[in-house]
């Protein structure tokens, strides 16, 4: 199958910010590691306000695009556990998600261009199918970053808040156990598992490529 060029660009600079997220993931891992003592020491003292600062992040980052709090992830996985570091993480992508919808809904197109490209929004908007609508959003919200979906959901679809808010926290939890699992391993175990994913994220795609019918001879 061929790629338009501009298809081509909005893959390799899809492609370029995953990359840089996971690198920076990998980075602050190694200095998480380095620095265990110093930041348990550090969150002691600070326990509620650490949890709170990183929620806060995360909702901000979610309504902001193209910021993101996953980076800070090894931090809190490693300060409070994996586990309560997914229930952050899932209490704040949600709240932000909320924002996002309801800025969308609400105020239009005039108050989203402000947060996230349009266009991107729009592109996304036509990416989604009209069938098995709820798990639809459910699985975009895997494989989508979160603002951008949240405010195509708001602008085109009619899809309830509830409904919203449902599809959206199935969606999230999955990617926040993982993701903050990952933030409680070492370097070397999180670059074997990356590398991992990434075969496997190029092997499906290959898979799920639609190709062209045979073009007669």
């Amino acid at each position: 199958m061929k790629f338009s060029p501009e298809q081509k660009k909005e893959f390799v600079n899809y492609t370029v910010g995953l990359a840089a997220i996971i690198a920076i993931f990998i980075v602050v891992s190694g200095i998480v590691a380095l620095n265990k003592e110093g930041l348990k020491s550090f969150i002691y003292r600070h326990e509620t306000g650490g949890a709170l600062a990183y929620i806060v992040l995360g909702i901000v980052a979610t309504v902001v695009a193209p910021l993101s709090s996953l980076p800070f992830l090894p931090i809190v996985s490693l300060l409070y556990g994996w586990f309560w570091a997914a229930i952050f993480s899932i209490i704040s992508w949600g709240i932000g998600s909320f924002i996002a919808f309801w800025l969308a809904r609400k105020y239009g197109k005039n108050i989203v261009r402000r947060f996230v490209s349009l266009e991107r929004v729009e592109k996304i908007e036509a990416r989604i199918p009209k069938e098995h609508f709820f798990w639809t959003v459910v699985l975009l919200r895997i494989i989508i970053p979160v603002d951008a979906l949240s405010y195509a959901l708001g602008l085109f679809s009619t899809i309830t808040t509830r409904e919203y808010m449902l599809a959206t926290i199935v969606g999230i939890t999955p990617f926040a156990f993982v993701w903050a699992y990952f933030g409680s391993m070492s370097p070397k175990q999180l670059a074997i598992v990356v590398v991992v994913m990434l075969i496997i994220y190029a092997v499906l795609k290959e898979r799920l490529r639609p190709r062209n019918a045979e073009m007669p001879h």
